[in-house]
């Protein structure tokens, strides 16, 4: 479960659950991406083979993160709730 920092908004925030292979690298490169595409990650949990992702990005940095993400070394999957 992703804790929200204080005063954060609910509605403001997109979840992002990254399915990912269990490689050295993998949790730096996803993060990296997200800060290339102008996303602030306000929560994150990390697993062997999955990242949950708590961002906050206007709908056009949505999209091409997720994009972004989704053609990215190491990750199988991206699903935005």
């Amino acid at each position: 479960m992703l804790l929200l920092p204080p005063g954060v908004a609910p509605s403001s925030v997109t979840r992002l659950s990254v399915q990912v292979l269990d490689q050295p690298g993998v949790l730096l490169r996803v993060l990296g991406i997200c800060q290339r595409r102008g996303a602030r990650v306000l929560a994150m949990t990390y697993a062997a083979d999955r990242i949950e992702l708590a961002v906050s990005a206007d709908e056009r940095h949505l999209n091409l993160l997720r994009g972004r993400l989704e053609g990215a070394v190491d990750v199988l999957g991206v699903v935005a709730r």
